[in-house]
């Protein structure tokens, strides 16, 4: 369950840079800490609690339907504006006529003479298609209408689930889906919406959803996303970041954040940072601030509670570091990791405000919280774990909207099709899609060194 993942670039977003799941390192050299050679703790970590990595490659399939829906697609300004970044990809080009998927080519130029030439083929097989999508390991782009029509006594499947395995499949996995939602009048009189099925995995640099967004920035013609992941949002690091407490006498030699460290060591013994932290406004008792969780309004599940977990990693980190030195052939693992709970809590009010990370001393603090070390200097293993969520998408009329339509079949006598939304639906519902409890629910880790009690 300690498993953090890495991401390996920062972007700039209003005013913060993005870090999802990111880990953060720190040692001392302080009296009572670890001593020696601490430049292999990033080692030590990914042998210990491997993260997840990317997933998926880089090649694209792009699936597209042949019905009415993108048939009319090349009066949309939109549609028209996602072709550079499709085409830019080199995607192979599968179309769905009917039951018959293809595969048309690879060939860049081709591609972009298909997107602007569909001829209309209704009952496009879409189940079939993301079935083939989520078997495989490419990133994919799916352009259809959502209408999953049968010649048999389902018709047009209006509150059919058909695509919730499939979604849980690809979703299972650690990926990410992106749905853009563009609404159209299909043959002047149907109000429908077009969707753009984004699969790929958040990991990936420069993934398929980056370029998309690049090129059709989804506030464009009034087009809605919803964002499908495991239920961990990016981590946000604002500029300064990180902001520790001068109370706690950060060594400013040794605060940083160059590459995948930042390294915080604190010169305080655990009494004091009990008696200067634990009274007083949130701009005195924080311990260090200044991480954001990514609350974006378009995600299928909202974080609602993030709690951090504590660990003494110490003695495992010195053992590793030995065999390190002996060059032994198999190095050994943690098996001496100890949960300190009472230790530290975050800011509730803070969190729920601005989805700010405020690490604080839990109000239960004693000075030792329920086994901080005597014998061993205190390198611990902080995870910032989802420990609630919601679901952000079956109530929430604003984003669900799009995902619903009145059937253009006659024998429907225009009754809502809901097959879209219930096929996220269930998804976002199912327990087993929730990432509280699993390794996917870590958002950050900071390792963190003080002295022994």
């Amino acid at each position: 369950m300690f498993s953090a993942n890495f991401l390996t670039k920062n972007l700039p977003v209003s005013g913060l840079v993005v870090s999802a799941a990111a880990v953060v390192f720190s040692l001392a050299g302080c009296s009572g800490n670890i001593t020696g050679d601490l430049s292999h703790l990033e080692e030590f970590d990914e042998y210990n609690f491997p993260s997840r990595g990317v997933t998926i490659n880089s090649d694209v399939d792009l699936y597209v339907d042949y019905s009415t829906c993108v048939a009319e697609a090349k009066y949309s300004d939109y549609y028209r504006a996602t072709h550079p970044s499709i085409v830019d990809c080199s995607p192979v080009f599968w179309s769905i006529k009917g039951s018959r998927i293809t595969r048309e080519t690879e060939d860049p130029q081709m591609v972009y003479q298909l997107l602007s030439n569909i001829h209309e083929v209704n009952n496009a097989d879409i189940k079939q298609a993301v079935s083939d999508i989520v078997n495989k390991d490419n990133q994919a782009v799916l352009i259809t209408d959502g209408e999953y029509f049968l010649k048999n006594s389902t018709r047009d499947n209006l509150n059919n689930p058909y695509l919730a395995d499939e979604f849980r499949l690809w979703l299972s996995k650690g990926r990410d889906i992106y749905i853009i939602s563009e609404p159209y009048v299909e043959s002047g009189r149907y109000n429908k919406f077009r969707y753009y099925m984004l699969f790929t995995d958040a990991e990936l640099e420069n993934n398929i959803y980056d370029r998309f967004s690049r090129s059709a920035p989804a506030g464009a013609s009034n087009v809605k996303l919803l964002h499908l992941n495991n239920g961990v949002p990016a981590v946000l690091r604002a500029e300064s970041y990180p902001d520790i407490n001068p109370s706690v006498s950060p060594v400013a030699d040794n605060c940083r954040t160059d590459g995948r460290f930042d390294v915080q060591e604190y010169g305080v013994s655990w009494k004091d940072m009990r008696s200067y932290l634990s009274e007083g406004e949130l701009e005195q008792r924080y311990v260090t601030r200044g991480l954001f969780v990514d609350k974006s309004a378009f995600d299928g599940y909202r974080i609602d509670e993030v709690a951090p977990v504590v660990y003494l990693v110490a003695e495992d980190y010195q053992e590793f570091l030995d065999s390190t030195y002996l060059e032994a052939p198999v190095k050994p693992k943690a098996s001496h990791i100890t949960e300190v709970k009472d230790v530290f809590a975050i800011d509730k009010a803070a969190f729920d405000e601005t989805g700010e990370l405020v690490l604080v001393l839990d109000e239960d603090f004693d000075g030792v919280g329920n086994s901080l070390s005597y014998e061993w200097p205190n390198l611990l293993k902080v995870d910032f774990v989802v420990t609630k969520v919601s679901d952000n998408f079956t109530q929430n009329q604003d984003l669900n909207s799009a995902y619903q339509w009145r059937s253009i079949s006659a024998a429907q006598g225009g009754a809502m099709n809901t097959s879209i939304f219930q096929s996220i639906s269930q998804v976002l519902m199912d327990p087993g899609m929730n990432p509280v409890g699993k390794d996917s629910a870590v958002l950050y880790t900071l390792y963190l060194s003080t002295y022994s009690l």
